[in-house]
């Protein structure tokens, strides 16, 4: 009778069997899909075990010498080596453990202004809430991070097939669950700007967050400020920006001219700003102008600047070319209103401000719009000295782990140009000690994000 029972290469046979179960998922989940990497990883392993028994049946009779037994056990060894050997990760295949539905439970996907991740980490996430939706159809939570893990996922597709595919998604949500928030508000939210849509799902979930947002853009967009504040105070109260945001937009409108224009550029130094104005009634002397919101919607740019009884011909303005048009909507403004001070926030992209790039100087938090050079580094002074306020670049009480902190890390670096001008001014007068001061500064936020590009130009003064 044969002894099949050998308990050094019972567990060796296990802890292969495990190893290949890892490795072989890694490396061909991406290429196969996970019906075919399920079956292949089975038929992988049963074939370590059938070796094993082969093994243990021709060589384990107990008067096998032991050169023998050592002879086989290199030989068993080396055709399972031969085995896995061709199912190593390679370097880039290891990071797939982690992005692998096989290996993650889904977790939950935040929009945009809170924090953006990579196109793979919403595919893999897109997938995992899709299996959770068909493991139960009325699951609401599923639904929201499966729409919005699909709508981050497919930014970079035909415009055309993208609509469809949420549309679809926002379809099947109404057959699913009608009656929860979320369909009306995602009616909404994808493209159908009915307020009906949003009052209902206010109606249904009146303390949803994301909610509050979109009835600040609605009622700012339409010039209903008592309903804009209301909805800013509920937002406010929601806790739901995280307060290093609020900080930033502080010294962002803190760093303007009185009675100034400010070009933003989204959701981040809008709403916190709007807010700001409206529930503390912070700089409520400067108008916010969302830089893609004017070029496309000139009833909205004609009403805002009604507001401050600014009559400028929008009928001349470039229609095609967003930069051209910023540019020669600010050369109006200038002319025909010299005493309006035009600022631009850092956070604007510079594809929409190219045309005018050579005319902005840093101020603070901001640019200014001059056409003429300007003693910048007086207001960089002024605005850094006494007006901001810079403590929570250093201290951020409760929130060094809050989602959106690594956002507002790229945020904070849009104040190194006013920290080396103001190095650099130091430097020139001798006070070394003032300069060093601002430098660090700097080097500390370029080393939150682990910029070690930035820190070597902030080190050897190359800015």
């Amino acid at each position: 009778m044969k002894n099949l029972i050998d308990p050094f290469w019972i567990g060796v046979t296990v802890f292969l069997s495990v190893l290949l179960g890892i490795l072989l998922p890694i490396s061909i989940i991406e290429k196969h899909g996970t019906a075919k990497t399920i079956l292949f990883t089975v038929l992988g392993i049963i074939f370590i075990w059938v070796t094993y028994f082969v093994r243990a049946y021709f060589f384990s009779d107990k008067k096998e010498s032991e050169h023998n037994k050592n002879k086989n056990h290199l030989i068993f060894l080396a055709s399972i080596f031969i085995l896995t050997s061709g199912v190593h990760p390679q370097q880039d295949d290891l990071l797939v453990l982690k992005d692998s539905t096989l290996f993650q439970t889904p977790q939950k996907v935040y929009r945009y202004c809170y924090v953006i991740k990579s196109t793979d980490w919403y595919k893999n996430q897109e997938q995992l809430w899709k299996d959770e939706i068909l493991k139960n159809p009325r699951n609401e939570e599923a639904w929201r991070n499966y729409y919005f893990a699909a709508r981050y996922s497919s930014m970079g597709i035909d415009k055309v097939e993208r609509t469809n595919l949420l549309n679809s998604i926002v379809g099947e949500i109404g057959e699913n669950i009608p009656d929860s928030y979320l369909y009306p508000y995602l009616q909404y939210y994808n493209g159908e700007r009915k307020i009906e849509y949003l009052k209902k799902a206010y109606q249904i979930n009146p303390d949803c967050a994301d909610l509050y947002w979109e009835f600040i853009q609605y009622y700012e967009l339409n010039g209903i400020k008592s309903e804009k504040g209301k909805f800013c105070e509920k937002l406010y109260l929601s806790k739901d920006i995280i307060s290093s945001l609020y900080d930033y937009n502080f010294n962002m409108l803190n760093s303007t001219e009185k009675n100034s224009i400010l070009f933003t550029n989204g959701d981040n130094d809008n709403y916190p700003a709007w807010v700001l104005q409206d529930t503390k009634g912070i700089r409520q002397d400067v108008t916010i102008l969302n830089a893609h919101t004017v070029f496309v919607l000139k009833d909205y740019l004609k009403m805002k600047l009604d507001e401050r009884g600014l009559e400028i011909d929008l009928g001349i303005l470039n229609k095609e070319d967003i930069s051209i048009f910023l540019k020669e909507l600010i050369s109006l403004i200038r002319v025909k209103y010299p005493e309006i001070t035009i600022h631009i926030a850092p956070t604007v992209y510079n594809d929409y401000k190219k045309e005018i790039a050579d005319k902005l100087f840093t101020t603070g938090l901001v640019y200014t719009y001059s056409e003429e050079q300007i003693d910048n580094v007086t207001l960089i002074n002024d605005n850094l000295e006494q007006n901001l306020r810079l403590d929570y670049l250093e201290y951020n009480w409760y929130y060094e782990d809050h989602i959106s902190q690594p956002l507002i890390d790229q945020y904070n670096l849009n104040y190194i140009p006013a920290f080396m001008e103001l190095a650099k001014w130091y430097f020139s007068k001798g006070e070394i000690e003032s300069a060093k001061y601002w430098q660090d500064k700097a080097i500390r936020l370029a080393k939150r994000v682990d910029d070690k590009d930035l820190i070597r130009k902030i080190n050897e003064w190359k800015w």
